[in-house]
């Protein structure tokens, strides 16, 4: 069985990372009034993004079909399957940009209330950690430029994922898979970073670094996100839980949650 850099099976530590996700989602239980201060960023998000996602499905029957018009000629079942199949590939596209950039503008806008949540999630098991040694402003113009860099790897993913969405029979569900996954560890480098911040790993070529060797644990961890995320308005209410989960996988990946514990793996 294929094993990943730790030396842990590949599945296992996919399955470690849905673990964490879930594990994410019971903090709602364990501590409701925080995770509630969690979903005022989001709701300010979905003001902004939701006009954006009711345009594109107003106009995806226009899209399609001309997206059908041009691969075939005619009318008839087999250009309405090609539009059925453009309109797919296009939503799906869109999801994978959508959730990455939905995500990373949220943890702008609630960077407060997120360091707090994933602050708290350490403190309960005994971690205090400290502060990066930046400015608010620095770190604010950081967190914008390194979003900004992995939204411009999202892109061209998304554009090879509509691609792939277009082969007829395998390609929407192949399209579907390779977008959770993609869009998984994408937004597993975003929602990593409170955490990882406060072990001393903070720019995003040091989070890459710590995170390739568990590729596997971050890739379950951040597609099971991006599932929960597809549900109706769950981009809102599963962000403080994202968040959380984060925090517990981070914590997870050291035993003694030192920063040279953390140290890229050769």
């Amino acid at each position: 069985m294929e094993k990943s850099a730790g030396g842990r099976s590949l599945p296992k530590e996919f399955s470690r990372g849905v673990a964490m996700a879930l594990k994410g989602v019971r903090t709602w239980g364990a501590n409701p009034r925080l995770m509630l201060w969690g979903l005022i960023p989001g709701v300010i998000t979905l003001v902004i993004f939701g006009a954006g996602a009711v345009v594109l499905i107003s106009r995806i029957v226009d899209i399609s079909g001309a997206i059908a018009g041009a691969l075939v000629s005619g009318d008839g079942w087999w250009a309405d399957a090609v539009q059925v199949v453009a309109a797919l590939a296009v939503l799906g596209a869109a999801a994978v940009v959508g959730i990455y950039t939905f995500t990373a503008v949220t943890l702008l806008i609630g960077q407060p209330f997120f360091e707090k949540l994933s602050r708290e999630v350490d403190r309960a098991h005994g971690f205090e950690g400290s502060d990066p040694e930046e400015s608010v402003w620095a770190g604010t113009w950081r967190g914008v430029g390194e979003a900004l860099r992995i939204a411009a790897l999202s892109i061209p993913v998304a554009i090879g994922l509509f691609l792939i969405g277009l082969i007829p029979v395998i390609g929407g569900l192949t399209a579907f898979c390779l977008g959770a996954a993609f869009g998984g560890w994408f937004l597993t480098l975003e929602l990593t970073a409170y955490p990882l911040a406060r072990r001393g790993i903070v720019p995003l070529s040091q989070r890459r670094a710590v995170l390739k060797p568990r590729r596997a644990q971050a890739v379950g961890f951040g597609a099971s996100v991006f599932l929960l995320f597809l549900i109706p308005l769950g981009a809102v209410f599963f962000m403080p839980a994202a968040v959380a989960g984060a925090t517990h996988m981070v914590r997870g990946a050291t035993a003694d949650n030192s920063p040279n514990s953390l140290a890229p793996m050769d």
